[in-house]
């Protein structure tokens, strides 16, 4: 399938209204200021907290974080992916003019077919996960933008290592928890880790690294919050699985050589791997030297003195 023009993608982010897009979907708008405010449809709230921007032409909750562009607004309220959404409002607005005295209703079906499967065990629904975030990155310039700006725009970095992107919309592709195979799995999902006990994505707007064995077997998820500014005061902007870390990043490097370059973080060791450094590989975080860590050295011959 054709990748969309970037061109494309700044002319319906800056063309399209935001503003225009959400009256005509029937939500109450207020002017604030030079910007508008008006309740947050991405979750419960009876006091107005997301914040559209006509400068900007961008949406920003400050009660649940999400933000974005008319795009983003698109795929979130209507479940749809990237390229349906930039296709739905290239169709000359056609989501402006669908039901423009209507206010949106709660569609219990999704749009799009499920990303997990309905009787997948944990490791299986997890890897699902991880590909569909794979697919969310190569979708998303602002990720790809993000990995540009830290100069670790490498085709294969990102595919060998199975970056991604939860951009909340893995939610809006599950059926609702009121049904039952919605119900299985979101419980699934908050068994892992991936939603959390509010149903909430628990990596939204984080660039995401699987941690993998030398068998593919996910023991780990590291997620990096990028929303820079938009982030609240005090969020931290690294992430992980509920629980004890478990495995190691880039286990190969233990085969590579005969030394190893351990980095605090995750984002640097790939800085090394980029520029040649096969035989590299991350802690999590200053005090995250764990038992994995050690027992790889041990089991690939490393000498302590």
């Amino acid at each position: 399938m054709a990748r969309l023009a970037d061109e494309v993608i700044t002319r319906i982010k800056q063309d399209v209204s935001l503003l225009r897009l959400v009256e005509s979907q029937g939500h109450k708008v207020t002017k604030q200021g030079k910007d508008y405010v008006v309740c947050c449809p991405f979750h419960e709230e009876n006091t107005p907290s997301c914040i559209i921007s006509p400068k900007t032409n961008f949406f920003n909750c400050f009660g649940c974080g999400t933000g974005g562009s008319v795009i983003d607004w698109v795929m979130l309220t209507q479940g749809v992916s990237f390229r349906f959404a930039c296709e739905l409002l290239q169709k000359d607005l056609g989501l402006i003019t669908e039901a423009p005295n209507k206010a949106p209703s709660k569609n219990t079906t999704t749009k799009l077919t499920p990303p997990l499967a309905a009787n997948a065990d944990s490791q299986t629904a997890l890897k699902q996960v991880i590909d569909y975030y794979l697919e969310t990155f190569k979708q998303s310039p602002e990720v790809q933008e993000y990995l540009r700006s830290r100069g670790l725009a490498h085709p294969e970095l990102i595919d060998r290592f199975k970056l991604g992107f939860a951009n909340r919309t893995l939610g809006y592709r599950l059926p609702e928890k009121n049904r039952k195979a919605g119900a299985a799995l979101r419980g699934k999902l908050q068994e892992i880790g991936i939603l959390r006990s509010r149903g909430h994505e628990h990596f939204n707007g984080s660039l995401v690294v699987p941690i993998m064995d030398e068998h593919g077997t996910i023991t780990e998820v590291y997620g990096r919050k990028i929303l820079g500014n938009r982030l609240r005061k005090g969020t931290a902007q690294p992430l992980y699985l509920p629980g004890p870390h478990e495995g190691v990043w880039n286990v190969e490097a233990f085969k590579a050589s005969n030394e190893i370059v351990l980095c605090e973080a995750l984002l640097d060791a790939m800085t090394f791997w980029v520029y040649g450094f096969r035989n590299v590989t991350a802690s999590y975080g200053t005090s995250g030297f764990t038992a994995s860590h050690l027992a790889a050295l041990k089991q690939h011959g490393f000498v302590f003195l």
